[in-house]
C-alpha cells in the first residue's frame, strides 16, 4: 500500500501544501461519500465509520450494466487497534470489492465486502494463505479489471478458458527490496467478475524488467484496456521513472520517463508476450511543486478509453505530498490514442478533484468507472459524455503532517461530472 505507493515518492522533498484558485476545467465534479461499507459492515454515516481501524484506496471500478457497477480496492482485513500496537499485523493488503445496485437518483446502494484475493503471509499467521504465490506474500494491491478471452493451465483444473482478469502489485515481504524484490505486477483470472480468482503462477512484469530498481519501488499499479475484447491488451504501469528512485539520477529527464505501456497478449496467460516497452509522456499534465524545475511525473493512473474521441483519459495523482507522501490532489487529463500508440503527444487537463471540493487535504489514489472493457463509462456502458472517479482521502490540514498511522482513515469518495 502506502509503503510502495510511498516508495515511487520517498527520496522527493515534502513541501508545505497550500490552497492555490484552479482555473476553471471542463470537468468540475460533484463530490460525495462512495457509500462503500469498511470490512464487518460499518457504512459511512454510521458511528464508528470514520473511527475503525480499516483503510480503502486505490479502486478499480466495473460498470457492468446500466444499473451495476463493481468496486475492487485495497484494504486491511485485520482492525488496527491504536492502543494494542497491531498495527504491522493490521497492515498487509487484501483486494477486496463490492457489488453496487442503482438507485433512481443515479447514487448505488452498496453490497456486503468481499475477498477477492489474499496476501500468502506466513505459515504462521492465522491468515496464512498458502494459494497465493511467495512473490504476492505480504501485500496485493492495485487491482484492475478486465474482460476478454484467457486460457490457463493449473495442475488441479487443467487448462480452462477465463473471461475476466484482475491485474494487480504483489510485494513480497516489507524489506524494500533488500532481497533484491519488491512490487510486481500479476494477474489472477475468474470466469465471474464476482470470482473466484486464480492467480497465475508467475508475475507478468517481474524483476527482469529492465531498470528494475527493487531498492526503490520495483513495479506495479497496473491499468489495461482491452484492444480486441479477447486477450490482447494495452498495460500501463508506474514505478521506473528515474525522478522517482530512492538515489534519483541527477540527471533525469521526466519528460521522457513517464508511465511505461506495452501491447500484451494474455491469450495464453501462462505464457503471456509483453511487445516493446515505451514510455508515455508528460508533457501538458500540471508540473508537481516537489520535482526540480515544476517537473512533471505520470504515475498512479487509471486509464480509460474513449472512443467517441478517440482519446485516452486517466485520473491520477498530482500536487503537494504528505509526510506519508501521498498527494493532496486526484486529476483528470487527456491524450489522443496516437499519442499512446505512437508517441510523444500533450495532455490536456480537463479537471482536478482538490480539498476545496472533497473538504479532504489528501485526495489521491483514484479509479475512473469504466466498462468491462475498460472503456470509459459515465452513467452506464457506451455513455462517454462524462467522468466518474471513486478516491481516497486522509484528513488533514494546509502544512500540518499527518500523523504515521493516518492511512487507517483513507476513506472512499465518489466524484462525477460531465466532460
Amino acid at each position: 500500500m502506502f509503503i510502495r505507493r510511498a516508495s515511487i515518492v520517498a527520496a522527493l522533498t515534502l513541501v508545505a501544501s497550500c490552497l492555490t484558485l484552479l482555473p476553471a476545467y471542463a470537468w468540475a465534479p460533484a463530490v460525495s461519500s462512495s457509500g462503500v461499507p469498511l470490512p464487518g459492515g460499518t457504512y459511512p454515516g454510521s458511528g464508528r465509520y470514520q473511527s475503525a481501524g480499516f483503510y480503502q484506496y486505490a479502486p478499480s471500478v466495473v460498470q457492468t450494466s446500466d444499473t451495476q457497477r463493481i468496486i475492487y480496492y485495497c484494504a486491511n482485513t485485520v482492525e488496527y487497534d491504536r492502543s494494542g500496537g497491531n498495527a504491522l499485523a493490521a497492515t498487509h493488503d487484501h483486494v477486496l470489492f463490492n457489488v453496487g445496485t442503482r438507485r433512481q437518483d443515479g447514487s448505488y446502494s452498496w453490497g456486503s465486502t468481499q475477498v477477492a484475493l489474499r496476501p500468502r503471509l506466513e505459515p504462521g499467521d492465522a491468515q496464512h494463505h498458502p494459494a497465493t504465490p511467495r512473490w504476492a506474500a505480504y501485500h496485493i494491491c492495485d487491482p484492475d479489471v478486465i474482460k476478454g478471452r484467457f486460457t490457463y493451465a493449473t495442475p488441479g483444473a487443467g487448462t480452462k478458458t477465463y473471461t475476466w482478469a484482475m491485474f494487480f502489485t504483489g510485494a513480497d515481504n516489507d524489506d524494500h527490496g533488500a532481497d533484491g524484490r519488491f512490487n510486481v505486477v500479476g494477474v489472477a483470472l475468474a470466469t465471474s467478475p464476482l470470482g473466484p480468482w486464480t492467480i497465475v503462477a508467475e508475475p507478468v512484469v517481474d524483476i527482469d524488467e529492465p531498470d528494475y530498481n527493487a531498492a526503490g519501488y520495483g513495479v506495479g499499479q497496473p491499468s489495461v484496456t482491452s484492444v480486441d475484447q479477447q486477450g490482447n491488451l494495452l498495460l500501463f504501469y508506474s514505478g521506473l521513472d528515474c525522478a522517482a528512485l530512492d538515489a534519483p539520477d541527477p540527471s533525469c529527464d521526466v519528460a521522457d520517463r513517464g508511465t511505461a505501456v506495452r501491447t500484451l497478449d494474455l491469450s495464453d496467460a501462462g505464457a503471456p508476450v509483453l511487445g516493446e516497452r515505451r514510455f508515455v509522456t508528460t508533457a501538458g499534465l500540471t508540473p508537481e511543486p516537489f520535482l526540480p524545475n515544476s517537473g512533471r511525473f505520470l504515475h498512479n493512473a487509471s486509464w480509460a478509453y474513449d472512443p467517441s474521441r478517440a482519446s485516452f483519459v486517466v485520473s491520477r495523482d498530482t500536487g503537494p505530498l504528505d509526510g506519508n507522501e501521498i498527494q493532496a490532489n486526484v486529476e483528470i487529463d487527456r491524450i489522443s490514442g496516437s499519442s499512446v500508440w505512437e508517441g510523444g503527444g500533450t495532455w490536456t487537463v480537463v479537471g482536478q478533484i482538490t480539498a476545496g471540493q472533497s473538504g479532504h487535504h489528501w485526495n489521491h489514489n483514484s479509479g475512473l468507472v469504466r466498462d468491462v472493457y475498460g472503456g470509459l463509462a459515465f452513467q452506464r456502458p457506451l455513455d462517454y459524455s462524462g467522468a466518474d472517479v471513486y478516491f481516497a482521502t486522509e484528513p488533514g490540514s494546509a502544512g500540518t503532517v499527518p500523523p504515521w498511522d493516518g492511512y487507517f482513515t483513507y476513506r472512499l469518495q465518489h466524484a462525477t461530472a460531465a466532460l
